[in-house]
């Protein structure tokens, strides 16, 4: 009885932290990354972006163990490559050289086990934390696929979360609603068992609005940016739990109407698509240089951080080194950490594909054309991704 009532009395003191903070922002106060539609180019020379003396080849180890459905994120970690795959909900460990490791697969409702209705997998250093937020827990897992433990969400719901030290959590809302109310941030301290609950934004009269997002954040170094969608600022999260509008994203033509953006959400989604309007930053990646963002699953931008300006705003970068084999910057094929790109391709994709591209042009990078024929002439279609890793500039 004494334990249950200190476990009211902490979640109490935690409830009472979720005050609303609303701040009133005004967009020419920010740091302005301009998107013209008029600047789009369909190829880009993406050469700018990455080493191309420094680029891996590694296939995927396949066996009946280990079958890859739809690849959603990337991960390296020592000697490790995690992938999550969204079909199985399951974390694949591979070893460096892509041989097959273990995994971490444990859907069900027994114990350690997590049901087939999670949000996210979240790579941390050594663990994998899947997010569960029907269950009010994140549920850890070691790399070679053993439970560890739960951490309770403490009523905050998410989409998606990621930690500086393992020990606070910061939990990424689109517009849904919680136990502690619709909040787009929360921050769980799990050493002194309390949640502090953010609106970074000025909270519109009216019905939810939004919709789902290809990432809600990214991590560089010792920060991270997120987004909310239809809110066109960026905003900062330091490990002191500062929150602050860093980016205002200034969609200078074909926007959709902000009376729409304030409306109902599946109105504005449906004219939006019917009509072809821009709907917003749909995903972020950033390096030490560069922001990379993903308009509406149309077209990406390249901001250059340091001249302050966007350098590219295009569809396909293309790599003429390489016989103009292209770099991914969207969707699933790419995921973005502490300055290294990392694709992965569909095997039946390169082989029927690129490999055409490779026999009618010049390929003046030989050491890319070595390993990337190799690759081809290794793998059969339903073979598991193979992943090209390249270092940014």
């Amino acid at each position: 009885m004494k334990k249950t009532g200190l476990l009211l009395i902490c979640l109490g003191l935690a409830l009472t932290n979720c005050k609303k903070r609303d701040v009133e922002i005004t967009p020419g106060d920010l740091e302005q990354i301009v998107v013209d539609i008029d600047r789009l180019k369909e190829e880009v020379d993406g050469s700018f972006l990455i080493d191309t003396d420094s680029v891996e080849v590694i296939i995927l180890e396949t066996n009946p163990e280990c079958l890859i459905g739809n690849v959603k994120k990337v991960h390296l970690r020592k000697n490790k490559i995690l992938v999550y795959d969204e079909l199985t909900l399951s974390v694949f460990v591979f070893n460096r050289d892509g041989s097959f490791h273990g995994k971490i697969q444990a859907t069900g409702s027994g114990p350690g086990e997590y049901p087939p209705t999670i949000n996210d997998m979240v790579i941390m250093d050594s663990t994998v934390g899947v997010f569960v937020p029907v269950l009010d827990k994140i549920m850890l897992y070691d790399f070679n696929g053993n439970y560890i433990c739960d951490i309770s969400l403490n009523g905050s719901w998410g989409m998606t979360f990621f930690t500086f030290d393992g020990s606070k959590y910061h939990i990424v809302n689109d517009w849904s609603d919680s136990k502690l109310g619709r909040y787009q941030h929360f921050m769980l301290d799990t050493n002194k068992n309390r949640i502090e609950c953010f609106l970074p934004f000025t909270k519109m009269k009216g019905i939810n609005r939004g919709w789902g997002l290809e990432n809600y954040y990214s991590l560089y170094n010792d920060h991270a940016l997120t987004l909310n969608s239809t809110i066109d600022i960026i905003y900062e999260v330091l490990p002191n739990k500062k929150i602050t509008p860093r980016y205002y994203v200034n969609i200078i033509k074909n926007r959709l109407p902000q009376v729409l953006i304030e409306g109902d959400p599946h109105v504005a989604l449906d004219i939006a698509i019917k009509e072809g309007y821009l709907k917003g930053v749909h995903k972020i990646m950033e390096t030490s240089r560069y922001l990379i963002l993903d308009i509406s699953l149309k077209f990406r931008v390249v901001y250059d951080k340091a001249k302050k300006e966007v350098i590219a705003t295009g569809d396909v970068f293309l790599i003429p080194e390489f016989g103009g084999f292209p770099i991914y910057l969207r969707s699933s094929q790419a995921t973005m950490e502490n300055d290294v790109l990392i694709n992965a391709l569909n095997p039946e994709i390169i082989r029927h594909v690129y490999i055409d591209a490779f026999t009618n042009k010049t390929i003046k990078n030989k050491d890319f054309a070595k390993k990337y024929l190799g690759a081809v002439s290794k793998v059969k279609d339903d073979d598991n991704p193979v992943l090209i890793i390249y270092k940014m500039k």
